[in-house]
């Protein structure tokens, strides 16, 4: 039995690439404990957030310990525990006496559970499936990444001194879409340095890490959702300027953003004039105007 912690999320990657071609005879025991870990719940404590990731990660442990000792037996086995606290055992299910063994264990794991978070797959009706849960993994670890750059208070409220001492003025897009992105930062670049995140995630990560003057934030992103972004980001930042994007102007939309406190509401597609002219609309991008002048003049 092989047990893997440290990057799992890359080894079980690599591990279903070898079983492609013959992924007959193999099974996958998984536990989707990352489901025990709130959003919301983090947010309303910012402060004990490494408390609250530790007692995950400690139960998630617990449960991965009984597996591990439950299945022991288990020959050519690999163990997984993610990054996000799910569990996956890929395991041989070729004989009568693996498949009797696997139908087992997993009963004896799913007791453990509420009803919901344990699955048995057979590899070949579910290689897909497995596949795309590859990139869930990939997408959870950077979200526990954020959760963490989130508990550095140091950082965060480091947030305004840094922002306020930078020269030049910094704008952050965070959007999915390849065409949008392209098309702002082409018209941003000219004008400001910038930031392009590809999802939530990364763009916690990195508006931490730079704290920029004004971000733009689509609803729609993979994993975590724009408006879920936003509230973390209001979290270590209570004074973010923010314009949320969307092709969606449905009123629910445009409430939602305001009442997460979004400065304003930005329409894709939209033009170069309409977005520099949001750009400009942003305190902090104002003030960096006015730094830029005075240098001028001295």
């Amino acid at each position: 039995m092989e047990v893997v912690q440290k990057s799992a999320e890359h080894h079980f990657l690599t591990n279903l690439q070898k079983l492609k071609n013959s992924p007959h005879g193999w099974a996958i025991l998984y536990f989707s404990l990352s489901k025990y870990i709130n959003h919301n719940e983090i947010l309303a404590n910012s402060g004990a957030i490494n408390k609250y990731l530790a007692q995950k990660r400690q139960d998630a442990q617990d449960h991965f310990l009984a597996l591990k000792d439950e299945a022991g037996h288990v020959p050519k086995g690999t163990m997984y525990l993610f990054e996000d606290n799910d569990i996956a055992l890929v395991a041989p299910y070729n004989s009568d006496e693996s498949k009797a063994n696997l139908k087992a264990l997993y009963k004896f794991m799913a007791s453990r559970f509420e009803k919901g978070l344990a699955d048995f797959g057979i590899l070949e009706h579910e290689l897909y499936t497995y596949q795309k849960i590859v990139d869930q993994k990939f997408l959870s670890a950077k979200r526990i990444a954020a959760y963490r750059e989130m508990a550095d208070r140091h950082k965060t409220t480091s947030i305004p001194l840094r922002r306020e001492r930078r020269e030049h003025a910094l704008v952050q897009v965070i959007e999915d879409d390849r065409f949008t992105a392209s098309y702002a930062a082409g018209i941003l670049n000219r004008e400001y340095d910038m930031i392009l995140s590809r999802c939530g995630e990364d763009a916690i990560v990195q508006y931490i890490e730079n704290a920029p003057d004004i971000v733009f934030i689509d609803i729609h992103l993979p994993g975590l959702s724009g408006h879920d972004v936003l509230k973390a980001l209001k979290t270590v930042d209570p004074n973010i300027f923010a314009v949320m994007l969307s092709v969606d102007t449905v009123r629910d939309n445009i409430v939602k953003s305001a009442e997460g406190g979004a400065n304003n509401f930005l329409k894709k597609p939209f033009s170069k004039e309409r977005l520099l002219n949001v750009v400009k609309t942003s305190p902090f991008i104002q003030g960096s105007m006015r730094r830029g002048l005075s240098d001028h003049t001295h």
